[in-house]
């Protein structure tokens, strides 16, 4: 049996920095996809995330 290779955990704060988030789109980010200080996501969870929310309306609430 093969074993499946998980992408890494990675804290929303350390890919922000990475992506070079501005603090105010980093709040957002975290309000819209309720995400706490802290949570552990990976690249591609991150990366969605943030499409979505740079794509959403104005005020459209969570992501």
């Amino acid at each position: 049996m093969k074993k499946k290779t998980e992408a890494p955990l990675v804290p929303v704060e350390t890919l922000a920095e990475a992506a070079k988030l501005p603090a105010w789109e980093l709040a957002a980010l975290r309000q819209a996809a309720n995400w706490a200080e802290g949570k552990h996501v990976t690249q591609a969870e991150f990366d969605a995330a943030l499409a979505r929310l740079r794509n959403r309306p104005q005020g459209g609430g969570t992501i």
